[in-house]
């Protein structure tokens, strides 16, 4: 027989993490490809030479209000309100896909914070050799972002000529789909099965009560976030404060390239499709506090 169980509800924002393991890899998207999945009314994409400022942001939620869980959030963008852009909303990321593999952390993403949160499948590969991460920060990579800025002003100015080393082709280019994708750090085998390769070089695990509670939440980084605007078309324009209260350590890794193994959504598929922007990210010991969305008014 098949046995249901039941949900409790989940406790209202503030919502406090601890312990978190984060992982962000900004990357260059395509304007087209981001108002495709940006809402229209309310919000500013901001952008530069027609590119604007996406991500993939991956964390393993040792500690949160619904249970430990994982998710890998796709940011299309870089946003503010239309109302009174910077000055009073601020300047925060626009997440279009976000998957989860917990079924609470999925219904509590949708109903309490507006966010397109979907259950899936997310694995964590911590082999070294599955993985070509190299040197976590090196002269490669340098190279590397030189290349980048060399792609962006030759774009911007006009002067790029399509060609087999120009480097406005790699900017045009679309995530391989690989057969074997071990060589890439994000691997979307479909819109919500997700593999993470490289995922290494964390602290070993602290007790929740090993970590001083004393920290006053009003310190840290505030980031402002925007969510809402569901397909349900029930939910409104939200901006909720996300704040880093504290991390126990933070590195730069080598960029994290993301491929592609099978067919998924079209925006989805044009939102990854820009090169990374600078070294991937790594948090460790993250305290996290998520506040109560509110509705932005007009």
């Amino acid at each position: 027989p098949v046995v249901y169980r039941a949900m409790l509800p989940p406790p209202s924002p503030p919502w406090r993490f601890s312990n978190a393991r984060i992982l962000y890899q900004p990357t260059l998207v395509p304007v087209e490809a981001a108002q495709k999945v940006t809402p229209t009314s309310g919000l500013t994409l901001l952008s530069l030479f027609g590119w604007t400022l996406g991500g993939i942001f991956v964390v393993d939620w040792t500690s949160s209000p619904v249970g430990p869980y994982r998710e890998v959030a796709v940011l299309s963008g870089l946003v503010t309100t239309s109302r009174n852009p910077i000055l009073e909303d601020g300047i925060g990321a626009w997440a279009s896909h976000i998957v989860v593999d917990s079924l609470e952390a999925a219904q509590s993403g949708r109903d309490l914070f507006g966010l397109p949160a979907s259950l899936g499948s997310i694995k964590f590969d911590d082999d070294a050799t599955d993985y070509d991460d190299g040197d976590k920060f090196g002269p490669s990579w340098l190279f590397n972002l030189a290349s980048n800025v060399a792609v962006a002003v030759k774009c911007a100015t006009g002067s790029a000529v399509p060609g087999i080393a120009e480097p406005a082709e790699i900017l045009n280019q679309k995530p391989t789909k690989l057969t074997d994708a071990s060589t890439a750090g994000f691997v979307f085998q479909t819109d919500t099965g997700i593999q993470i390769n490289g995922w290494d070089g964390w602290l070993p695990p602290v007790h929740h009560n090993d970590i001083s509670q004393q920290k006053n939440d009003a310190t840290g980084i505030s980031l402002p976030s925007f969510s809402g605007r569901l397909m349900s078309g029930k939910t409104p324009l939200l901006k909720y404060p996300l704040r880093l209260v504290s991390t126990r350590s933070a590195q730069l890794r080598r960029p994290m390239r993301t491929a592609i193994q099978s067919d998924i959504n079209d925006c989805l598929s044009g939102i990854l499709g820009g090169p990374c922007l600078t070294p991937c990210l790594q948090f460790d010991g993250v305290e996290v506090i998520a506040g109560k969305p509110v509705e932005i008014i007009f």
